[in-house]
């Protein structure tokens, strides 16, 4: 009897975010025994230090976010190419009816080098959600973050794509630390609002903001003060 797609996205799912991350994670394992040896022997100073650990290493960033869990290197680059001709500034004399024209292929080939997919995670309902940074236009070596989730075919053909947020450029140190974590908060669901440039300044999020939210229907930024924009970065 075959089994359902959508089930076996869920065991997927379960096997990557929970037996994965955390009971295949040596450091988790290793201090989990020694909690358990030490506990027993009644020394619960010992104990208490290797539970430290022990939340340490469940606290740790998740090898199953690695997006060769999901996707090959060559389906991940095509994955890549399809998404930027939503991320990426829109090319010369390009508008947002014609940008698909083959014409402008070679824009969105070298937008595209620009870009690396940092993380992904999947959902119960079978979408993806994906951290992609990419070179950012500073005068100092800077990237940014995109973060969001998607849905695509058996043949990786892109069917959904909405950007949750977008960071500040930063160096690459303070994108690996921070880009990561929102990354997490995203796929557990949490609240972002507090990562908002109000709250944080130029340290997170830089869209959205109380001006500027992403339209799923059209695949594009806008601005709440205007009916219609074209506004891609």
């Amino acid at each position: 009897m075959k089994t359902s797609p959508i089930i076996g996205r869920f065991f997927l799912w379960i096997k990557l975010n929970l037996i994965d991350s955390y009971f295949l994670n040596p450091k988790f394992l290793l201090s989990l025994i020694c909690l358990i040896y030490f506990y027993k022997m009644k020394n619960f100073k010992v104990s208490a230090y290797f539970m430290g650990w022990l939340f340490l290493a469940s606290c740790a960033p998740k090898d199953s976010y690695n997006p060769e869990h999901f996707f090959s290197h060559e389906q991940q680059r095509a994955i890549i190419e399809q998404n930027v001709r939503y991320a990426a500034k829109l090319p010369p004399d390009a508008t947002h009816a014609n940008k698909f024209d083959p014409t402008f292929n070679w824009y969105y080939k070298m937008a595209a080098s620009e870009c690396d997919w940092r993380a992904c995670a999947i959902a119960p309902d079978g979408r993806y959600y994906f951290l992609m940074t990419r070179k950012a236009r500073s005068i100092w070596p800077a990237r940014e973050a995109i973060g969001g989730v998607m849905k695509v075919d058996k043949e990786t053909r892109l069917q959904e794509y909405e950007e949750v947020f977008r960071t500040r450029k930063m160096s690459e140190d303070s994108l690996n630390h921070r880009a990561f974590e929102l990354f997490d908060l995203m796929v557990k669901g949490k609240d972002l609002t507090p990562y908002y440039s109000i709250n944080k300044g130029d340290r997170y999020i830089e869209f959205p903001d109380d001006r500027f939210f992403f339209d799923k229907k059209e695949r594009k930024w806008k601005d709440r003060a205007m009916d219609s924009i074209q506004f891609q970065r």
